[in-house]
């Protein structure tokens, strides 16, 4: 298996929104990329706990929350370890929403490696646009920003048997497609002050940001016939704080999540890049974020407020090999752990 290959299978089925590159174009890495860096730590072995929350009879938020345990995912084969011991320590804890007609085992693809790179990530079910669900409802998508605070609220909880693995002061959403929404209004009309970064994949504009500056990241493919990339783009313009849009070229509905998707890579290594940075406190994946994301005729990468030296970044390559930088390394690692 090339090492290629290796990335693109980290989030395998973690969405089934979108075809495969057009033409068997290959999907390369980003090119001038740094050398290539030992990552801090090997990807961490994954536990998985299922609870029952609930805001009201009327709706039932069935949890999933993937964690950091001893081990690492490798020595596992990928597997997750119902009910594991947690491992020592405070991590980050990341709410994560599903899209419509979707559900959160249906994207642990995705949940899985964030707690492998070193996160908590509760994913609830929403009542009304789960896959399955008793009625769909998409005008729901507001009450499922405060179901998602709600659901912070009780992973803090000390009753919860995770809480003293979460830093309450490190706390982020993020969110596809209607769950990019959810997420969206968690900065907007349902704002949770408690949230310190954002990322939102292919999500409608809301109403306007409002609290506390905090950095946001918009990952959009241009080719989306699901939600249009002028709306993803809507959201950028109006966001004032520090912020960032990775656009995948020709990306549909899944750019940058399915395994066969152009922009696959890019995608994973600017995510953790981006967190790194904002709840971590990584500058370093800070400076990493242009290089890590663009190449050249499959994503551009643009900023506004993250670096001091101008208001907007952006970066071109001129060719579609490289050594990978740090991120990508960590995305190759964690690849590797699907055995």
């Amino acid at each position: 298996m090339s090492l290629l290959t290796a990335a693109l299978l980290i989030v395998g089925g973690a969405f089934a929104a979108s075809g495969p590159d057009d033409n068997g174009t290959p999907i390369s890495m980003p090119a001038g990329a740094a050398a290539v860096e030992t990552t801090a730590h090997p990807p961490y072995a994954v536990g998985v706990r299922h609870f029952e929350f609930a805001r009201g009879k009327e709706r039932p938020l069935p949890t999933t929350v993937w964690y950091p345990v001893r081990g690492s995912s490798r020595q596992n084969r990928g597997r997750t370890l119902l009910d594991a011991s947690p491992l020592p320590g405070e991590f980050p804890l990341l709410l994560w929403s599903h899209g419509f007609y979707s559900n959160p085992q249906m994207q642990e693809g995705m949940t899985k490696f964030l707690a492998e790179s070193g996160y908590v990530v509760a994913a609830p079910a929403y009542p009304f646009t789960k896959k399955d669900g008793p009625r769909f409802d998409k005008t729901d998508v507001p009450n499922q920003a405060s179901d998602a605070s709600f659901v912070i609220s009780k992973m803090l909880d000390a009753s919860n048997p995770l809480s003293a693995s979460i830093d309450e002061n490190r706390l982020g959403a993020v969110g596809h497609s209607g769950g990019g929404t959810t997420t969206d209004w968690l900065f907007t009309g349902r704002r949770d002050p408690r949230l310190k970064v954002g990322v939102i994949f292919a999500g409608r504009p809301t109403t306007a940001y409002k609290g506390t500056p905090v950095p946001l990241l918009f990952i959009h493919g241009d080719k989306d016939p699901v939600v249009a990339y002028s709306q993803g783009r809507e959201s950028y313009g109006k966001d004032p704080w520090p912020k960032a849009f990775l656009t995948i070229e020709g990306g549909e509905h899944g750019a940058g999540t399915n395994d066969p998707e152009r922009g696959h890579v890019q995608a994973m290594a600017t995510l953790l890049d981006f967190l790194d940075w904002a709840l971590n406190d990584d500058d370093a994946a800070r400076l990493r974020l242009v290089n890590d994301a663009t190449l050249t005729g499959y994503t551009r990468f643009e900023s506004s407020g993250i670096y001091p030296s101008a208001t907007n970044s952006t970066s071109a390559t001129t060719t579609t090999t490289a050594t990978p930088t740090p991120a990508q390394s960590k995305v190759l690692d964690l690849a590797g752990s699907t055995g």
